[in-house]
């Protein structure tokens, strides 16, 4: 970046001092109390483990037989929703492109008793016919098939907003770290020609629907840009948001108080970047205001345009310095894909899961969506907890002496291991689990959806926090 575009930056950046942070991210740990276990199986007609009936019955019930994902978005005193991702059957016609038509999920549940083993969460989905499951459609069409998915959303003032991932190939390239040029493509092959409407990388919208037809999205089109081709800004493609919660509003800026929406440029390759959206303007991303780095300890926040304002010599879009919300440390964390950003009020603090690496599933939380964060720490792994295999997920070799479903074979014949995917806390059904006593470190009890791949269902699990400062 030349000398004179540095000061025109600066000059143009606003610089938001808050109050005291409430929680020293450097002194506080967050640690996992025993150990995350398994609920109940959510989607599917039965149980993996057990191959007992699960309690939705979903493919006897609504035609779904296998799906994954389901993030959950919750419209507060209504239902809770979830957006399931590429669902068995796909329903794509014979000879067609597989990553037009579209294929996922809707679901919801009125519960808001705690999730348990034998009523799992009262799910129920979408129809478009009797025992047949609707697929949530945006307007104007994008591509929703296989690899397409919704990938996060927010509810407030009646409306369901949802962040759609589209003209992503079904079969992609491999997608390594890229911080300097994030939206940067792989070579081109017979699966993916890596075009702007079929690459490795693929784009977001937003869009929202209503309560009375809660599958049928429409594009958001702010009235300055009327295009049915209007998109998120760069680096925001696979997205999520979280609502401000007002407890916490009185100590922010008015310009902090907004929606804190989630992007990764870079599928399972990237650290997020972050927006804050005001409510009165959340589907115009012009309106937003982008986290770029800190100054003096204090978050820095520029426009779109500039956000967007810088390209390298080859032409693409490189981010601002300090854009991403935390460090790559330790090595290897540019590996967020699928994640979940919620206010824990137990806690009193924010926080991301996240999956890294095919068997694990990391936490971190901060006081605030712009940080600082937290190091990771595990909630779920297969290489700490091998007694997952077999139990939770398909080891690569199969389950031997077990009656265990295959839904994915390799080429050699042997089953495609599972992995873990797609951690998404259920905020209502968050509960403090503090200790009696004075001086007990806080405590949360947190029940979040799990996918596994091969089962290819989506699990509730549990988990116990304690957030020592």
């Amino acid at each position: 970046m030349s000398m004179s575009r540095t000061f025109a930056l600066l000059a143009a950046i606003f610089i938001v001092v808050v109050e005291t942070l409430p929680i020293d991210t450097d002194a506080a740990t967050l640690s996992l109390v025993g150990s995350s276990t398994k609920v109940c199986q959510l989607t599917g007609e039965t149980d993996w483990a057990t191959n007992l009936p699960t309690a939705a019955q979903t493919l006897s019930n609504f035609g779904l037989d296998a799906v994954d994902l389901g993030f959950p978005v919750d419209s507060g005193a209504g239902p809770l929703y979830f957006l399931f991702g590429d669902a068995l059957p796909n329903g794509h016609p014979p000879n067609s492109i597989p990553s037009v038509p579209p294929d996922d999920a809707l679901g919801w549940t009125t519960r808001t008793a705690l999730p348990d083993s034998n009523t799992c969460l009262d799910l129920l989905l979408a129809t478009s016919s009797p025992k047949t499951f609707a697929h949530p459609t945006v307007h104007p069409p994008i591509q929703q098939g296989s690899f397409n998915v919704p990938s996060g959303g927010v509810f407030f003032d009646d409306k369901f907003y949802a962040f759609f991932w589209t003209d992503h190939c079904v079969l992609p390239g491999v997608l390594t770290p890229d911080p300097g040029a994030p939206l940067s493509l792989p070579p081109a092959n017979a699966d993916c020609a890596q075009t702007p409407e079929n690459n490795s990388v693929g784009r977001s919208v937003l869009a929202e629907a209503t309560p009375a037809d809660p599958v049928a999205f429409r594009r958001t089109m702010p009235p300055q840009f009327p295009s049915p081709l209007q998109h998120m800004p760069s680096g925001f493609v696979y997205v999520s948001a979280a609502k401000t919660p007002p407890e916490i509003e009185p100590r922010l800026n008015p310009r902090q108080r907004g929606i804190a929406v989630f992007g990764v440029a870079r599928y399972r390759a990237s650290i997020p970047y972050l927006a804050i959206a005001p409510r009165e303007t959340f589907g115009d991303p012009e309106a937003w205001s982008f986290f770029a780095g800190r100054e003096a300890g204090h978050p820095v926040w520029v426009t779109r345009q500039q956000w967007e304002s810088e390209r390298n010599a080859s032409g693409q879009w490189v981010p601002p310095a300090g854009a991403e919300i935390y460090e790559a440390q330790p090595a290897g964390e540019r590996c967020v894909g699928e994640h979940s950003v919620t206010w824990n009020a137990p806690l009193h603090t924010w926080l991301l899961l996240y999956n890294c690496a095919p068997w694990t599933v990391e936490a971190r939380f901060a006081p605030d969506p712009w940080g600082p964060w937290s190091p990771p720490i595990v909630m779920l792994s297969a290489a700490q907890d091998p007694s997952v295999i077999c139990t939770l997920i398909m080891s690569d070799t199969g389950c031997p002496g077990l009656v265990r479903r295959n839904y994915w074979t390799l080429p050699n014949g042997n089953p495609w291991p599972g992995i873990f995917y797609a951690p998404f806390v259920m905020d209502r059904f968050t509960r403090d689990a503090t200790p009696a006593g004075a001086g007990q470190p806080k405590r949360a009890m947190i029940y979040w959806l799990l996918s596994t791949w091969n089962p290819y269902v989506v699990v509730v699990m549990q988990s116990t926090l304690e957030l020592r400062e």
